[in-house]
C-alpha cells in the first residue's frame, strides 16, 4: 500500500509544475503543500522512518503556507505535516521491541512541528494582514492599482486580464480580516482612497471567472457582517483597450452596481454595447 501511494504521489508532483500559472489559486496551493507533506513523508519512511532526519522538510513547508499571508492556509497545512509523518512513524512504533526513547523522539518531533505551525498560523493571522493594510493604504488616487494592471497586461499579452473593484460599504469594520480573505482567495487587494474601496487584478479568466472571483469577494464581505455591498468588474480585452480604459470601465460598472436595489450587487462591464448608451453598458450579475 505505501508503494503504491508512493507512485502515485511521485507522479503527481511531476505533473504539478507544468500546470498553467492560472490554476494555482489559494485553495489550489494549499492542496499542493499538502501533497508535498506526504512525498516528504514518503521520503522518512523510506530512508529509514523513526531514524529518519529528513522530517525538517517540514519546516520550510509549513514558511512557504504561511508567505501566503492565509492562517487557514497554513491551518490545513499543518494538519496534513502532521498526519502525513504520523502515519509514516506508525510502522516503526507498532513493531515488536520498539522502545520508550524511540516513542518519545516520535513524539517530540511532532511537538516541534506543531508549535512551529502555531507561530506560523498566528503570523499569518495577526502579522502579514497588517503589513498588507499598511501598503495598501498610501495607495489614494489608484496609481499603484492601475501600475499592477499594466504590468499584468505586460506580462500576460493574449491573456485576459480583469479587474475588480469591491466595496464592502461605510460599516464595515474587520477590513483587515477582509483584506486577508480577499487575498487568499482571489488576490492581492489594493486599498483605493480613505475607504474601503478596494480593487484586485485577476489575470487568465473570462467573463464567468471574473464574476465568480467577484461573487467570492461579496460573500467574504458579506461573511463579515457587510450590509450594503458592491462589486464592479471589467476584463480586458473585451471592455477596455489599455489599463487605463479598463479601470475606468471597471468604476463604472461599480457606479451601476450602486443603482441595483438589493443588499449587495455585482455588475460586469458589458459586450459590445453601444458607445451612447449607457443603461445597456453593464450586466447585473446580481
Amino acid at each position: 500500500l505505501y508503494l503504491v501511494s508512493a507512485v502515485g504521489i511521485i507522479t503527481a508532483a511531476v505533473v504539478v509544475p507544468l500546470l498553467p500559472n492560472e490554476h494555482f489559486t489559494a485553495g489550489f496551493c494549499g492542496s499542493i503543500y499538502a501533497l508535498y507533506a506526504a512525498i516528504v513523508a514518503m521520503m522518512v519512511f523510506f530512508s529509514g522512518g523513526v531514524s529518519s532526519e529528513h522530517y525538517v522538510m517540514f519546516f520550510p513547508l509549513l514558511l512557504a503556507s504561511a508567505l501566503h499571508g492565509s492562517w487557514r492556509m497554513v491551518l490545513a497545512v499543518l494538519v496534513a505535516v502532521l498526519f502525513c509523518y504520523g502515519l509514516a512513524m506508525l510502522p516503526g512504533l507498532l513493531e515488536e521491541g520498539t522502545g520508550q526513547e524511540i516513542a518519545s523522539l516520535v513524539f517530540y518531533r511532532l511537538t516541534v512541528v506543531g508549535l512551529t505551525g502555531l507561530f506560523l498560523i498566528y503570523v499569518s493571522r495577526s502579522v502579514l494582514p497588517a503589513a498588507l493594510a499598511e501598503d495598501y493604504a498610501t495607495d489614494a488616487d489608484g496609481s499603484l492599482l492601475l501600475e499592477r494592471i499594466e504590468e499584468e497586461l505586460a506580462a500576460r499579452r493574449g491573456v485576459p486580464v480583469a479587474v475588480v473593484l469591491l466595496d464592502p460599504g461605510g460599516d464595515m469594520e474587520a477590513m483587515d480580516l477582509l483584506l486577508e480573505r480577499v487575498y487568499s482567495r482571489i488576490g492581492e487587494p489594493v486599498l483605493l482612497g480613505e475607504g474601503n474601496l478596494f480593487g484586485v487584478v485577476v489575470s487568465g479568466v473570462d467573463h464567468r471567472g471574473i464574476e465568480s472571483a467577484a461573487r467570492r469577494g461579496v460573500a467574504a464581505a458579506s461573511s463579515l457582517g457587510a450590509r450594503d455591498t458592491r462589486a464592479g468588474a471589467a476584463v480586458y480585452p473585451r471592455d477596455a483597450r489599455s489599463a487605463e480604459d479598463l479601470l475606468i470601465a471597471a468604476g463604472r460598472a461599480l457606479e451601476a452596481a450602486f443603482e441595483v436595489e438589493s443588499s449587495s450587487a455585482i455588475v460586469l462591464a458589458g459586450r459590445g454595447a453601444p458607445q451612447g448608451s449607457e443603461a445597456n453598458r453593464y450586466r447585473a450579475a446580481r
